[in-house]
């Protein structure tokens, strides 16, 4: 019989260091770009004029490699049996270097909806659930992102806890993610997913 957690998801389907005084200047500027961003993002999404695709359907339980829609390729150390809080490494191959991502931690989101509920994004880099990495970000944003290697690569350490704001994981299926950044974030290309369950 199939879990709840397997259900859900058949159903869903570098820069150099800032100065610490640039860093406290710089925080409360990107907290508002950020928040800008994604509140716009949804009126975005409405007028577009593709329609959005189906999430890819490699993102499967148990696998540490999902392939988007482009053929890029996200992989992480762990996913399965996680443990409350652990770190992982995430790696990304083939992504576009046109289109600033956000590797992140998120609720799967339902057939062609965009990854919306998501851990948050920490500039001193403590307890980030968000990363940003851009080759081409907005001006503002140089000294606060990582661009891609060669070929569209990233390597970025992920922190994988059991609660997304009030959503209980453990419940609902959620995944390392890779998505648009809040500058394109109607596009779904960038759109890749790799499932995670914790360890009882």
């Amino acid at each position: 019989m199939k879990s709840l957690f397997e259900s859900e998801l058949e159903a869903s389907a570098g820069a150099k260091p800032l100065a610490p005084a640039l860093k406290l200047l710089l925080v409360p500027v990107l907290a508002l770009v950020l928040a800008l961003g994604f509140a716009t993002v949804g009126f975005a999404a409405t007028v577009a004029s593709k329609p959005a695709p189906k999430p890819n359907p490699t993102a499967t339980l148990g696998s540490l490699k999902s392939v988007g829609l482009a053929g890029q390729v996200l992989a992480a150390t762990a996913a399965v049996d996680v443990m409350d809080g652990q770190t992982v490494t995430v790696s990304g191959k083939g992504y576009s270097t046109k289109v600033g991502i956000y590797v992140t931690y998120c609720v799967l989101p339902t057939a062609g909806q965009r990854p919306d509920l998501c851990g948050p994004f920490d500039i001193t880099g403590a307890s980030n659930s968000s990363i940003w990495i851009s080759s081409n970000p907005p001006i503002y944003a140089k000294p606060l992102v990582k661009p891609f290697g060669k070929g569209g690569t990233f390597k970025v350490k992920l922190a994988l806890t059991k609660m997304i704001g009030d959503q209980d994981c453990t419940r609902v299926v959620c995944a390392i993610t890779t998505r648009a950044d809040h500058t394109l974030g109607a596009d779904r290309s960038a759109d890749v997913f790799i499932p995670v369950r914790f360890k009882p």
